[in-house]
């Protein structure tokens, strides 16, 4: 009696210890962000490589704007920064043109 209930306990297990997964997953959404911590520090647009903005998505939960430097390192700033909000609204007037 008890060996047919081992695989009917087996998928129970299995399906729990998921569950438990997907709720970590949901409560941490942030497992996908590039940015650890950002800075609100100017950065000179000459010293700018490229400018990546992630919008928020089903993976990271904030918005993050990555700069890649000449100096081939890379930067997150604060999208909350005063600096960065005037450079994203050039950004944006730029592509409308």
């Amino acid at each position: 009696m008890g060996a047919p209930l081992l695989p009917w306990l087996l998928l129970l297990l299995l399906v729990m210890s998921h569950s438990a997964h997907a709720a970590i997953l949901e409560v941490n959404g942030n497992l996908s962000c590039r940015c650890a911590k950002t800075t609100s520090e100017y950065i000179s647009p000459k010293k700018y490589e490229s400018i990546e903005i992630r919008p928020v998505g089903s993976s990271c939960r904030r918005v993050e704007i990555i700069i890649k430097l000449r100096t081939s390192g890379k930067v997150c700033v604060n999208p909350e920064a005063p600096w960065v909000k005037k450079l994203l609204k050039r950004i944006a007037s730029t592509k409308k043109k």
